[in-house]
């Protein structure tokens, strides 16, 4: 069971998280470079269709989460506390990470094929989505310290802030889909 217990890592130092984080801001930028250097024009809708893909895995993952840092708080220490917190830390690695990843490169894509980079539509989906961004960096690093020894004792009285943290999630998502779809400036 190479899942079982805390995940590695979340005793980090505070060098390996600048290392960690420096990757997370950088490897999007690099994904959109090389689609742009790499996709042909023509394959615009396939990215398209790819890139719905990983917002909706991006999404689904950071909906799911703070619903289960919640459960992992009010479960304390203890054998379902261990369970919750290998599964909140398979789904922001395996699922949430990576889809993110994607959706900005395959995004970044988009926009420059698109010609969006001037639209005010895309600039306010853009604050939305570096919003989200932001909530995703919330995540994973809560993820990290319920992982801790004592995580979830010290964690007691967030779960409001769990409730925050998805509400937002939500809220961003429709304000995008709403700009996406009508362009209204």
């Amino acid at each position: 069971m190479a899942d079982a217990g805390p995940p590695r890592g979340e005793l980090a130092s505070p060098g390996r998280r600048v290392v960690r984080a420096a990757i997370g801001l950088l490897a999007p930028v690099a994904a959109a470079v090389g689609f742009v250097l790499v996709v042909p024009v023509e394959a615009y809708f396939w990215m398209k269709a790819a890139h719905l893909l990983a917002v909706g895995g991006w999404i689904a993952g950071m909906l799911a989460v703070p619903p289960l840092f919640a459960m992992h708080v009010a479960a304390g220490s203890g054998p379902s506390a261990d369970l919750l917190s290998g599964i909140e830390h398979r789904l922001v690695r395996r699922l949430v990470n990576p889809a993110m990843v994607l959706t900005w490169g395959l995004g970044g894509w988009l926009a420059w094929q698109g010609g969006w980079l001037s639209s005010g539509w895309f600039h306010a989906k853009l604050a939305l989505v570096f919003l989200l961004s932001g909530v995703h960096g919330v995540v994973s690093a809560e993820t990290r310290r319920l992982a801790r020894p004592g995580g979830p004792e010290r964690a007691r009285g967030r779960e409001r802030t769990y409730r925050v943290l998805d509400g937002l999630g939500v809220a961003c998502v429709v304000a995008i889909v709403v700009l996406v779809v009508v362009k209204p400036f």
